[in-house]
């Protein structure tokens, strides 16, 4: 009986084996059959395709006017290449120009308005530097001489005063003899009243001198009195008030220059952003291509009024060209990025021209109406984009084109 059953088993694996291979060799002859009659599936010499139809995606930019005025000037006409910062067209707008004239006014009367300022202020340092120096230097003449006052004369001082003495008196006393001898002469008339005056004027000057130089070396003898050392002290006071005010009103001055130079400043600041907004505005008079490219259309002409977002012209980047093709929900697991593809255009019949999958959306969507029949539309499918490598103008946007995309 064990044997029996020992047979069985080994009749059970004899059998199980065999069953395995078909059920391999089943699965891969039912996906070789699917592959095959599914009609999205191109097989070439050099690899599997997946075919699918595409449309050129719309590659125009449209260009529009940014301000209000009249259309001076067409500079590009329906088919010229163009680049990017080449000019379209020129809109004039007198307005705009005395805008900016007068922006250009007001920076230039403000500039002045600093500069005369700085002036000011570099005159006015000047001016104020030699009042406060005077002012010092007499402040320091009077403080000494207070200082002097209070400490007394010394033995050079007593000298030179002694010294003065001496010439005053000995100019007094010729002064004294000559007019002793010229009124006696004057009472003989043997000189003149004018001659005589004069020698009466030089007796009374040299008299003078004489006494003042006496009394000069009495005060510097004699120690000072309580009303001299405080007459001296008043004037050194005095002259220190009038060098703080000199130094006050000169930095209060300065100051008042200073706030005018920063609201000047700011003025300046103002009036130079006005005259950039202007010179914005006025670069915008010159419409211009915001890209290389192909002018498709020019939708103004020369005297027309254009408004602010008037369209003006289209313009056709040949240079960057993609196709929106949908690939199937069974299909898209064998589409990658980079994929090379194979595009054909009704035009150029059996013409290949190279393209690159760029794009796959995650998301999917029922087939657009345009794509495919009413029974297929109901189908979910993944839209991909492809970007087109050497068209050479070919390839132009609303173009229906036939996409084969390599998957090995």
């Amino acid at each position: 009986m064990k044997k029996t059953l020992n047979l069985i088993k080994g009749k059970g694996k004899i059998i199980i084996m065999p069953a395995a291979v078909i059920i391999v060799l089943l699965a891969i002859y039912v996906f070789n059959a699917s592959m095959r009659s599914d009609s999205a599936f191109v097989y070439a010499d050099d690899g599997t395709y997946i075919g699918a139809s595409g449309t050129v995606e719309n590659n125009t930019v449209s260009v529009s006017s940014e301000v209000i005025g009249t259309v001076a000037e067409i500079k590009a006409t329906e088919g010229d290449k163009i680049n990017q910062g080449d000019v379209i067209a020129v809109v004039e707008n007198t307005a705009l120009h005395n805008q900016h004239d007068q922006a250009l006014i007001n920076v230039q009367i403000a500039e002045k308005n600093i500069e005369m300022l700085i002036n000011n202020m570099n005159n006015l340092g000047v001016q104020n530097q030699d009042m406060i120096q005077q002012a010092y230097n007499a402040y320091l003449s009077v403080e000494a001489e207070y200082q002097r006052v209070m400490e007394g004369a010394s033995d050079d001082e007593i000298k030179q005063a002694e010294e003065m003495v001496k010439q005053t008196k000995t100019n007094y006393d010729y002064a004294k003899v000559n007019l002793a001898r010229s009124k006696e002469l004057f009472e003989q008339q043997a000189i003149s009243q004018s001659h005589y005056d004069e020698v009466l004027k030089g007796y009374n000057m040299g008299e003078a001198q004489y006494n003042a130089a006496v009394a000069q070396l009495n005060v510097i003898k004699s120690q000072p009195t309580e009303t001299i050392a405080k007459s001296a002290e008043n004037k050194m006071l005095q002259a220190k008030a009038s060098y703080e005010l000199a130094v006050s009103n000169g930095t209060t001055q300065l100051s008042q220059l200073e706030g005018q130079l920063k609201v000047a400043e700011v003025q300046l600041k103002q009036a130079e952003n006005i005259l950039g907004q202007t010179e914005r505005e006025l670069e915008k008079l010159s419409i211009k291509s915001p890209i290389d490219g192909i002018v498709n259309s020019v939708f103004v002409k020369e005297g027309e009024l254009v408004a602010m977002g008037k369209l003006t012209a289209e313009i056709y980047n040949s240079d960057n060209i993609e196709i929106k093709a949908y690939i199937s929900e069974a299909n898209i697991g064998h589409i990658k990025v980079g994929q090379d593809v194979n595009l054909y255009v009704d035009s150029h019949g059996d013409e290949v021209f190279k393209g690159r999958v760029t794009r796959i959306n995650n998301r999917a969507e029922f087939t657009p109406k345009n794509i495919q029949t009413k029974e297929e539309r109901v189908n979910t499918v993944f839209e991909v984009k492809i970007e087109v490598l050497d068209s050479n103008g070919v390839v132009k946007s609303g173009m229906p084109v036939d996409v084969n995309i390599k998957i090995d």
